[in-house]
């Protein structure tokens, strides 16, 4: 089944048109900005600075940082505790305004996933503050977007395993807190994840156009909204609207520092003439 934009890249935005196109003119840019609304916080609101796109930082201190969004995709800035700790996050945008939250407990990854496609937030700078609730130590981290998920046509029935080209991944490797893709998906359109318990670490994240209290989500809002159901020991997700959404993937162990650790949960599309079959119930082996 085609996918309408799925060939969608970087260059949807010309160098000219991002604000924070080149190195060293975003640092400056990001530091004249930061100068610019510190004036209308108190604290050291982003005493943390910049976070890398797709690596972590590791703190004891609960403070503020900050990402720039440069492409029209969604964003995600996540927090993952030591083991025993509780830290929350909060995401502020350029005016100091709370546009989402997340804290779910002690020893849960929390985050904040923010779209930037056309029509939701403007492209510019967000500020994701680590709250404390148990002292210890965190691991943050954002990805700023600009990744696709595209969901293979199934060429047979049934799959021959993890390695089967039918099946698309989201991967979370042990050294990282989240990681986000755009998905393409019409309203009522489904797909299939390969474990009955994949809504507890994977997220599907739908703005509601016209709705700008969806256009950032927490952890528990994207819980709580995502419409999931298991069936033949796979997780079914089903879109509710027409529009680039977004995936979202964590784990709530604290990080191992090994990139061949984490989560890898299978994606295959839904064949609606089979509703209680998935082509994945036996994954990582093969389904007949």
């Amino acid at each position: 089944m085609a996918r309408p934009y799925a060939g969608r890249t970087q260059a949807r935005r010309t160098q000219a048109d991002r604000p924070y196109a080149g190195r060293s003119g975003r640092w400056l840019a990001l530091g004249a900005l930061a100068t610019a609304t510190a004036l209308a916080f108190s604290g050291t609101a982003w005493a943390g600075g910049v976070l890398p796109s797709g690596s972590a930082v590791s703190s004891t201190v609960a403070q503020g940082y900050d990402y720039p969004t440069s492409y029209d995709y969604w964003s995600v800035a996540a927090v993952q505790p030591s083991s025993g700790a509780n830290y929350g996050l909060t995401m502020l945008n350029a005016g100091g305004g709370s546009v989402g939250a997340s804290n779910v407990g002690a020893n849960r990854t929390n985050f904040v996933a923010v779209d930037s496609n056309v029509g939701t937030n403007p492209l510019g700078t967000w500020y994701p503050q680590v709250v404390q609730h148990t002292a210890g130590s965190y691991w943050v981290e954002a990805q700023y977007g600009a990744k696709i998920t595209t969901i293979p046509t199934p060429t047979h029935h049934g799959t021959t395993g993890a390695g089967d080209p039918d099946i698309a991944f989201s991967v979370l490797n042990g050294s990282q807190v989240a990681v986000v893709s755009d998905i393409y998906l019409t309203a009522g359109e489904s797909f299939w994840a390969s474990t009955p318990t994949a809504a507890q670490s994977l997220y599907l994240l739908e703005a509601t156009p016209g709705q700008a209290s969806t256009y950032a989500q927490g952890r528990s809002t994207a819980a709580a909204t995502q419409s999931t159901k298991v069936v033949d020991n796979c997780t079914l997700y089903t879109a509710k609207q027409t529009g680039w959404h977004a995936l979202v993937l964590v784990g709530d162990a604290p990080l191992t520092g090994n990139s061949q650790a984490g989560i890898a949960i299978g994606v295959h599309q839904y064949d609606p003439s089979q509703p209680g079959y998935c082509p994945m119930a036996d994954f990582p082996g093969p389904t007949p």
